[in-house]
């Protein structure tokens, strides 16, 4: 799913540059160098692809990363609504005392 603005009608073509990426050493490489190219060519929009610092990673890497919803919701975050709370912490990887 995407985390950041897009257009719905961009959805599609979304999922198709990720499975091309996951399918294709080359396109894999290079979208990693260079994700914004790759999602202005799909047509997201000039305040997406300027406004983020897209970094591709995958479930092989090494790098830790958490995402967030684009948009929290801050109602349910001032009534410290115990579900939503409870389903951002799984956001977070766990980390285990040795």
């Amino acid at each position: 799913m995407a985390r950041f603005p897009h257009y719905k009608s961009n959805a599609a073509k979304l999922g198709k540059l990720l499975a091309h990426a996951a399918t294709d050493a080359s396109v894999n490489k290079a979208f990693k160098q260079d994700p914004a190219s790759f999602l202005r060519e799909i047509g997201l929009p000039p305040e997406t692809t300027e406004l983020f610092n897209f970094k591709v990673v995958s479930e092989n890497s090494s790098t830790k990363s958490v995402t967030l919803p684009y948009r929290l919701n801050a109602a349910k975050l001032a009534n410290e609504d115990a579900e939503y709370l409870g389903g951002l912490s799984q956001l977070f990887p766990q980390r285990h005392l040795n």
